[in-house]
């Protein structure tokens, strides 16, 4: 089963930017100019097993840690991530496991923050080739041993506090994206300039999501991995509004944690 959804692409041509200095964190658009299509997007839920981190670029799964701060980002980093290091280095069969960020996307927190964000609803990628070695050497300044291995950026995307009902988050299958659908986006922040890949339509793009997420089912995103083709950056996903609007009691609350995995293979 499928139902339509409107998506913002790139529109293709220039070289984009997205300045947040004026932006701010919280702007649900990573370019100003988009190429909004309206897409048919499956129901995950009807064949899950079709969908694995390794073939598709994401995967369904069931989580359980016990947390329910997720209002307080120190608790975050404190209690849960640890926890969330501990399963993920079981799930994925990582001999190390590192945290290096987190964002609670909601329009509902007073304040937007570099921590809280609205949905981003722009069809993207968080990495080309070059951002994830700049990250990968920033993040292993102390543990540069760990350059030398095969590594994954993995992005855990969690629903929390109540069962989403309005802009889920949507994928593209890997086995649907070309190599010339990646385009590099240039991010200027206040304090750095960063890079992320953002996507232009492609008719054979299979669009997924997962209808009713609700706390207790979380997505793996494979971002980034150090063995696919530098071309292939990783798994395009935006927040997606339904042709077909309807009324809602709560806004989509949701806590994205960013890891990167390493493996003991090279």
């Amino acid at each position: 089963m499928s139902s339509e959804y409107i998506v913002n692409y790139l529109q293709p041509g220039g070289s984009p930017v997205y300045d947040q200095r004026h932006l701010g964190p919280g702007s649900e658009q990573l370019v100003e100019r988009v190429d909004q299509q309206v897409v048919r997007v499956q129901d995950g839920r009807r064949e899950p097993l079709a969908f694995t981190l390794d073939r598709s670029g994401f995967e369904l799964v069931a989580v359980d840690f016990g947390f329910h701060r997720f209002d307080q980002d120190s608790e975050i980093q404190q209690v849960l991530y640890p926890k969330v290091i501990s399963w993920m280095k079981t799930r994925l069969g990582a001999a190390e496991l590192l945290i290096f960020d987190h964002t609670f996307r909601s329009k509902s927190r007073s304040e937007l923050s570099v921590h809280n964000r609205a949905p981003v609803k722009t069809v993207h990628n968080d990495y080309t080739a070059s951002s994830a070695d700049h990250r990968l050497r920033e993040e292993t300044r102390l543990r540069p041993q760990l350059r030398n291995r095969r590594y994954q950026f993995i992005n855990l995307w969690m629903p929390v506090y109540h069962r989403v009902e309005e802009s889920p988050l949507a994928m593209v299958d890997l086995q649907s994206v070309a190599p010339a659908d990646y385009h590099p986006l240039k991010l200027i922040y206040p304090d750095r300039v960063g890079e992320l890949a953002a996507i232009s339509y492609n008719p054979a793009h299979r669009w997924v999501y997962f209808s009713g997420m609700q706390p207790g089912e979380a997505l793996l995103l494979k971002v980034y991995d150090s063995q696919m083709p530098p071309e292939l950056n990783g798994v395009p996903h935006s927040a997606v509004d339904s042709v077909r609007p309807q009324g809602f009691a709560k806004a989509r609350s949701s806590l994205e944690i960013r890891t990167i995995a390493f493996f003991e293979e090279h």
